[in-house]
């Protein structure tokens, strides 16, 4: 190409040029270039115009005729076919690009017209979640999170279970969640919020910032402000707050399974949703209360041991399912 050939080596050249093997080589060469090119954004065409130009008036494409033989014919066959495999390469790129912007505009529609985005973890399962406004969730297992596709313009949540969230400061925002009748506003702020417990009952705790509580369609209200906890239902008269131990309430978030206090029927019910299993209990003892903190790498079988020591039972483990007896 830079004129250096002699006239052997330019006829040897030219040979090569019109083989089989030449139009192969050539072929693979001008995929592999082309696809380079793509990948680096090296070609920024406008897909419109070109889709158009391809699409334009078929009727003044070139006609398939009959081409007589002549001496220059294979000397721009290999030539030819290369480029119709160029173009064919870009039309087919081309495509394929439209095609994908095409699927991606009917997700985007699909998306719109649910309108509902949700999240859900069964048993033994637990995600952190980063929300379209750049806030986060950690949100436990057998819990449900539900939030429109417009989020940033209305930030409000309905939760199912619990979740502990860490707040994107937005003041013509305000980030509500709703559980159980009650709801939660928080400017920017980070707080738990558990539907876990009996009665309907449910249980917000603050760690930093400040939140507002207030039953749906009563005009009550309160206010937390960090290192206070608050439990209640929609049907309460009284809406009470107390100091609360913040950090303990979100050790779920970390893997640890802390239990206070804790009744045998919460007991067997956060052991359930923890680790994915069936529990059924034998026998009668279920006023003992429950105590114990044990890390993420605890097997259930290791805490139903340590726990059978402290509560008098024994226990049977198959699988997911166990069986307590209580003595």
């Amino acid at each position: 190409f830079q004129g250096n050939l002699n006239k052997e080596e330019a006829k040897e050249f030219l040979d090569f040029l019109e083989s089989q093997e030449a139009e192969e080589f050539l072929s693979a060469e001008l995929i592999q270039l082309w696809s380079y090119k793509l990948k680096s954004g090296e070609y920024n065409w406008d897909n419109k115009s070109l889709w158009e130009k391809l699409n334009h008036n078929k009727s003044n494409y070139a006609r398939p005729y009959v081409h007589r033989e002549s001496n220059r014919k294979r000397n721009w066959l290999p030539w030819t076919r290369a480029a119709v495999v160029f173009l064919a390469i870009g039309a087919s790129t081309l495509f394929f690009v439209n095609r994908d912007k095409y699927r991606a505009d009917q997700e985007q529609e699909l998306l719109l017209d649910a309108k509902l985005i949700t999240h859900y973890n069964p048993a033994g399962k637990k995600t952190k979640l980063t929300l379209p406004d750049g806030s986060s969730v950690f949100l436990n297992s057998e819990s449900k999170l539900t939030y429109t596709a417009d989020f940033q313009r209305d930030r409000s949540i309905s939760l199912e279970g619990e979740g502990f969230f860490e707040v994107i400061k937005d003041p013509a925002h305000p980030f509500k969640v709703a559980a159980n009748g009650i709801v939660t506003t928080a400017l920017g702020t980070s707080f738990n919020i558990s539907t876990f417990g009996p009665e309907d009952k449910v249980a917000v705790t603050l760690l930093t910032g400040k939140v507002e509580l207030r039953q749906v369609g009563k005009g009550n209200a309160i206010q937390l402000v960090p290192g206070e906890g608050s439990v209640l239902s929609r049907n309460d008269n009284h809406l009470n707050k107390e100091k609360v131990d913040a950090q303990d309430k979100i050790l779920w978030t970390k893997g640890v399974l802390k239990f206070k206090d804790t009744d045998f029927d919460q007991l067997t019910a956060t052991l359930e949703r923890w680790y994915d299993v069936e529990i059924t209990v034998q026998g009668s003892g279920k006023k003992q209360l429950a105590s114990g903190t044990f890390d993420s790498s605890e097997s259930l079988r290791n805490v139903l041991t340590v726990l059978s020591e402290t509560m008098n039972f024994s226990f049977e483990l198959n699988d997911n399912q166990v069986h307590i007896k209580l003595n």
